[in-house]
């Protein structure tokens, strides 16, 4: 089961000015294992576009969250 809007989030994390809240969102989302595998598919590339936010001046929150989220995958096992 795939959830939906993950794609249209990460989309959206990847303008110019995302909404500071997409990131804490992320992160929330990605306790659930099908998130985690959907932002690990290497098809997606997904990982490769939330890097560049680690680093985001402009928004502690989405900062955090996007942290959020990749510490989560950590925890991702089995595939």
């Amino acid at each position: 089961r795939e959830l939906r809007g993950m794609e249209a989030l990460l989309q959206a994390l990847g303008q110019p000015r995302p909404p500071p809240h997409l990131g804490p969102l992320l992160c929330n989302l990605t306790q659930l294992a099908e998130a985690r595998r959907q932002l690990l598919d290497r098809s997606r590339r997904s990982v490769q576009r939330l890097l560049p936010l680690v680093q985001c001046r402009d928004s502690v929150a989405q900062r955090r969250g996007v942290v959020g989220a990749l510490r989560n995958c950590c925890f991702q096992y089995g595939e």
